[in-house]
């Protein structure tokens, strides 16, 4: 990763990956000019307990969905550890690997949970965030910065510095620890689809043309994954 300034991480089950996850980690790396976007698939998510695939599973399916994006990659990282992952981890790695700066692609809903992760003073400390904004549940910006405000009491060492618009994204300030992180709060281009809505396909026999690229489909199928 030598070459590479801005780099995105994304981060999650991908259980399956599908074709909303792959729209909307282009659309927001051609809006925010990354030069690559890394997929990361969780090994076992401290924030949910689904009908999981091997990791060694999901793993492949990321490959094979992205494989023809040269800047699209994918690491490992976290399913090599046997423990739950969390962020945290997983930035400290990354950033030894890298002098690159991270953007951590995250969803709305998720972001206003991080009050909650581990560590979160530090995470701020090491990456900037892309948040999405999903049509029908945006949260709208007085919302967010609200909630920024909020965490300045609830995280000590966090001061929020305001807002500014560039287009259609709203970007605001965090300071910690002498870091400066800035939050991209930014629409996406969104399918609805959803890993948990395929899965229910599978099970019912129904098809996912189209839903998940046709090699995570003939995947799925030769494995006989979430029958």
């Amino acid at each position: 990763m030598g070459d590479i300034e801005r780099l995105g991480i994304f981060g999650g089950t991908f259980n399956p990956i599908h074709v909303g996850h792959l729209i909307a980690a282009e659309n927001v790396r051609d809006r925010l000019g990354l030069d690559m976007v890394l997929f990361i698939p969780a090994n076992i998510p401290p924030h949910k307990s689904v009908d999981v695939a091997p990791s060694k599973d999901r793993l492949e399916m990321v490959r094979l969905a992205t494989k023809d994006n040269p800047l699209f990659g994918i690491s490992d990282i976290e399913l090599r550890r046997d423990e739950k992952s969390y962020t945290i981890d997983t930035l400290w790695e990354i950033k030894s690997q890298t002098d690159a700066e991270l953007f951590f692609i995250i969803g709305s809903e998720a972001f206003m949970q991080i009050h909650t992760w581990r560590a979160p003073e530090q995470i701020f400390t090491m990456t900037n965030f892309i948040v999405m904004e999903r049509p029908g549940r945006i949260v709208g910006a007085g919302d967010f910065e609200d909630y920024l405000r909020e965490l300045e009491t609830r995280l000590p060492f966090v001061i929020y510095r305001g807002c500014e618009k560039l287009d259609e994204i709203s970007i605001f300030t965090l300071e910690s620890e002498k870091m400066e992180s800035k939050i991209y709060l930014t629409p996406v281009i969104h399918i609805d689809i959803s890993s948990t809505m395929i899965r229910k396909y599978i099970r019912e026999g129904k098809s996912i043309k189209y839903l998940v690229p046709k090699e995570v489909e003939s995947y799925i199928k030769e494995k006989g994954l979430y029958r």
